[in-house]
């Protein structure tokens, strides 16, 4: 805790020189922003899901607020496309993304988009528009918060391996789970494959009782992604078909799939062409970035930092902002800048 207040005070601090850093950047410069999940402060969906991945309503209003300022807010497949037929470009741009497709993007997100008139591109999982699908993270922090020092021992080994490489201690007083230690719990899964931890986990649900509200939908359906879409203001890329982590070695048929079959789908859905990717967890291979290249405009990664217009348009940079690191204008202009 004393660390994190720490952390916030540094970006505080650094957060009243952030926009003389901002303006000394190269020019014209592009600046992409991730965001996730938009959750009000007293959304049930907080108590498990990671301080990275969200932002409240307010907070993103602020954020559109404070980029106004200093960047214009610009479409990233209308900054790509400028940039193709060497039309001028702003001096510093901002573009706005959301990971994965989240329902919350609508319910929450959407009307902060819309009443500041700023345009984003969410990137969808193709196989889970409309379903009730949950992302193995989330299914491993549910799991957490009802895990108890007595059904340890129920926990497949591979599972277990992974909690006792996170330091994480079952049965926390109240039954709530330390957010850190969720983190650190979800970045030591990451050793295993995908395939395997959805295994794992469907086991442990299994064999602990653990079922997912059979009402709740995380993601968004084709009616929401509409809705958006005719807005005007919201475009759509591809995530992947399955979310899978296109690391090296993959088969090349499950990549076609990833890569290709997403496009497709996608495009049927939105009834638009879909242009833009974005790597599943930020993760690329060699035969993955080959294969980006050839089918779509431009791609995007999780590596921080600010790109020009020569940089690589298949590797685009981002800087990812949340909740827990841009609550405020000053801590926020240093997360942007590049400063923390």
């Amino acid at each position: 805790m004393l660390h994190t207040r720490i952390k916030q005070a540094l970006r505080r601090s650094l957060g009243h020189t952030a926009p003389l850093a901002v303006r000394l950047r190269a020019r014209p410069s592009l600046l992409i922003l991730t965001y996730h999940r938009v959750l009000p402060a007293t959304h049930p969906a907080r108590r498990t899901e990671q301080p990275g991945m969200y932002v409240s309503p307010d907070t993103l209003a602020l954020h559109l607020q404070v980029l106004r300022r200093h960047f214009a807010i610009i479409d990233l497949g209308v900054w790509l496309k400028r940039r193709r037929e060497g039309a001028a470009l702003p001096a510093r741009a901002c573009c706005i993304t959301f990971d994965d497709g989240w329902q919350d993007n609508y319910t929450y997100g959407f009307p902060v988009l819309a009443a500041a008139q700023v345009p984003a591109t969410i990137f969808l999982v193709a196989d889970f528009i409309g379903s009730r699908y949950r992302f193995w993270p989330n299914r491993l922090a549910q799991l957490l918060g009802v895990l108890d020092a007595d059904h340890l021992a129920d926990l497949p080994d591979e599972l277990s391996a992974v909690l006792a490489a996170a330091g994480f201690v079952a049965g926390v007083p109240g039954g709530m789970v330390d957010i850190g230690r969720i983190d650190a719990v979800i970045n030591a899964a990451k050793s295993l494959s995908d395939e395997t931890l959805v295994q794992l986990l469907d086991t442990a649900e299994a064999r602990l009782g653990v079922a997912a509200d059979a009402q709740s939908r995380d993601l968004l359906n084709a009616d929401e992604i509409m809705t958006m879409r005719d807005s005007g203001l919201v475009a759509f890329g591809s995530h992947s078909r399955r979310h899978q982590r296109l690391l090296a070695g993959i088969n090349p048929a499950t990549l076609d799939d990833e890569l290709l079959q997403s496009r497709a789908i996608i495009e049927r859905v939105v009834e638009r062409p879909v242009e833009l990717f974005c790597y599943p967890n930020g993760d690329w291979s060699v035969a993955a970035l080959a294969l980006v290249r050839r089918a779509y405009l431009a791609a995007v990664t999780t590596v921080p930092g600010w790109n020009q217009p020569q940089s690589d348009l298949h590797l685009l940079r981002r800087m990812s902002v949340h909740e827990d690191v841009g609550a405020d204008e000053a801590s926020f202009m240093a997360r942007v800048a590049g400063l923390v």
